[in-house]
């Protein structure tokens, strides 16, 4: 990776990291275990909530430690499918319980975002080495790759239960990504096939400032 990539990925994270980073209300929690603490915090680190919001999540998440101690007791020790896929599933409801639409669109994409970025570097990394593309194209690459693969997992997830709805936003999403890149780069990529091609001459006069 060249010194301009890095330095984009290294911009990315910390932006990712510092703006959705948060402590938690220790004087709220403070009748709760540090195992509860510590869990809350899981959620916490990728959204902000309200003291009120922590302290039901706090509760919340006693209940679903209840019911894993239960779990595995009944099961010698042994967590079943069953016994996970249930508690994923009290996770879920207590999310959205608790948690506005935006809230847990931030938190999902807080728990995607490092799989979003490793997808957007792999795919720009690939058709940069096959086609010689420029840094700058790099940089369109990478963002646009990295958008469709966050958000696309976070509309599949909190949309579960409206999969026609969340596909038609997804390809919604992903057709602006892509016309993004041609519009700054003047490349015009497809995922499907992994090819690009020039449509016109790149002019860094053209960008947009974003």
């Amino acid at each position: 990776m060249t010194k301009f990539k890095a330095i984009i990925s290294t911009l990315v994270l910390i932006c990712a990291t510092s703006v959705s980073a948060q402590t938690l209300d220790t004087k709220a929690l403070a009748e709760f275990s540090p195992a509860t603490m510590r869990q809350t915090f899981d959620v916490c680190k990728y959204v902000k909530l309200t003291p009120e919001q922590q302290v039901k999540l706090a509760k919340a998440i006693e209940k679903e430690n209840a019911f894993f101690i239960k779990a595995i007791n009944d099961n010698e020790g042994v967590l079943t499918t069953k016994g996970n896929n249930q508690l994923g599933k009290m996770r879920d409801n207590t999310l959205k319980s608790i948690l506005d639409d935006e809230q847990i669109q931030q938190y999902w994409r807080g728990v995607y975002n490092a799989e979003a970025m490793a997808e957007g570097a792999a795919i720009a990394n690939t058709l940069q080495k096959k086609y010689g593309l420029t840094d700058q194209n790099w940089k369109f690459i990478n963002v646009a790759f990295y958008k469709i693969a966050l958000d696309t997992r976070m509309l599949k997830k909190v949309m579960a239960d409206q999969p026609k709805k969340a596909a038609k936003m997804i390809a919604e999403l992903r057709d602006e990504q892509l016309k993004s890149i041609e519009e700054k780069g003047g490349i015009r990529v497809n995922p499907d096939k992994m090819t690009v091609k020039v449509v016109r001459e790149f002019d860094p006069n053209a960008l947009i400032k974003e």
